[in-house]
């Protein structure tokens, strides 16, 4: 504490802080504030916060997104693929249609065509047709254009989504109409 005689004492300014001149001195006030803890760390955590947040849930959508677009199964009708061809070039791609009539088998290879909405399209397959290939089904081709030529490397045959169960009289076991006992069951035994 400071002060002369008769006057009321003052506390020493702090540490830092530059004193005012007494009264007539003419100095400006001055003082240099001392301050607490920087307050602006808190802040910054939080923006970090934020930013890590932001990046983590657009890593998600991303993984989302990524997700559902490939576990989709695009293809393109045989007319659509035809329309396309230029554009296509020699990319693979998925390509539909129903087989035709002449399947021929040429070495390893399968010879055949497919059609769309009126559109043909030769194909030669190296891939192994499942048990259910045949003429007259809905097939998916993955492959790419050889010229006019459609070579594919996997046939996967289409199967209806729509099951609808038989009546009851048209059900059969056993060579018997109308019996619901499968084969070699017997009745009442």
């Amino acid at each position: 504490m400071s002060g002369t005689p008769g006057q009321v004492p003052t506390a020493a300014p702090p540490e830092g802080a530059v004193a005012p001149g007494g009264p007539g001195s003419g100095r400006a006030e001055q003082i240099a504030f001392v301050h607490g803890p920087h307050r602006r760390r808190p802040l910054a955590r939080r923006r970090q916060k934020l930013v890590a947040g932001v990046i983590v849930l657009a890593a998600l959508s991303l993984l989302v997104f990524k997700g559902l677009t490939d576990a989709m199964d695009y293809y393109l009708t045989a007319n659509q693929a035809v329309a396309q061809r230029a554009t296509l070039g020699n990319k693979d791609f998925r390509i539909q249609g129903t087989v035709m009539d002449d399947v021929r088998q040429a070495g390893t290879a399968l010879d055949f065509m497919i059609a769309s909405h009126g559109v043909k399209v030769d194909v030669v397959s190296t891939g192994s047709p499942s048990a259910l290939f045949k003429p007259g089904i809905p097939v998916v081709l993955a492959g790419h254009w050889q010229g006019d030529i459609f070579s594919s490397y996997q046939i996967m045959v289409q199967h209806g989504s729509n099951y609808v169960e038989a009546p009851a009289h048209h059900a059969t076991a056993a060579g018997r109409p109308g019996s619901a006992n499968p084969a070699g069951a017997r009745r009442g035994s």
